[in-house]
């Protein structure tokens, strides 16, 4: 009797996961103009009915029955593109973007977070902090500026900063392990030593979300969210059709 409803956790299940995935291109959407955004990407896994995976078949679960072969589409993993957006130039002096693998490191409260976003300015007490207000960690500690003129703040590649020719501090840039986002365009993970990149002084790194591809994606969805959905009213109008003809006999 329990296959009766294998339809209808097919087409319940394939809703909730392009209801997911429309969730996913909307947030990429979002963040198309946030500096150093990394779109999300959802899978799918297909997943086949108890019945279908038995090994010794009866006249019960025969896999030529159509009722034992359904697949169920279910939620697979949530990935993140890291590839890089294009490079937006800004001239200012504390705007930095990474050509390359890394990321910037920042302490927020007692945690230690990361981001690709080097949109960068200076708080009233002088310290390196990022537009959220959140300190840009160096290799020692938090980066303190102080009240210089910001034209004289220099910013090589290899993200030592200078101020009139004086070294105050470099950029603590490391790569993630077990990467996963935190919120408000922040990552967290295991810190490891990076190496291919280079520090770019006066510009920032954009999104990486193609709006163009993201609304050609979503056009899919909601056509397959709409197949789903006939599916089920067709389902339940059969249903009741089915119901309506034994009450009747």
């Amino acid at each position: 009797m329990a296959t009766d409803f294998q339809p209808l956790y097919v087409l319940a299940s394939g809703l909730y996961y392009q209801n997911r995935k429309m969730e996913t291109i909307t947030n990429n959407l979002a963040n198309v103009n946030t500096n150093g955004f990394k779109r999300d990407l959802l899978s799918a896994m297909a997943y086949p009915t108890k019945d279908s995976r038995k090994e010794v078949f009866t006249k019960e679960n025969n896999p030529l029955r159509a009722s034992n072969n359904f697949i169920y589409p279910v939620m697979g993993k949530r990935k993140i593109d890291l590839s890089e957006g294009d490079l937006i130039k800004t001239d200012n002096p504390l705007d930095v973007a990474l050509n390359g693998e890394g990321f910037f490191t920042v302490r927020v409260g007692n945690k230690t977070l990361y981001t690709r976003d080097g949109h960068f300015t200076v708080d009233k007490n002088g310290y390196l902090v990022t537009q959220s207000g959140y300190k840009v960690l160096g290799e020692d500690g938090p980066i303190y500026i102080g009240r210089r003129n910001l034209t004289g703040i220099k910013i090589a590649k290899d993200g030592s900063i200078y101020a009139n020719g004086t070294k105050i501090g470099k950029l603590k840039i490391v790569n993630l392990k077990e990467l996963k986002k935190f919120g408000e365009n922040l990552f967290e993970g295991k810190p490891v030593k990076a190496q291919n990149y280079t520090v770019i002084q006066g510009y920032l790194e954009g999104s990486n979300v193609n709006p163009v591809k993201e609304m050609v994606e979503m056009i899919k969805t909601v056509r397959v969210y709409e197949s789903y959905a006939n599916g089920m009213k067709a389902l339940d109008e059969n249903n009741s059709k089915l119901i309506n003809g034994i009450l009747k006999a």
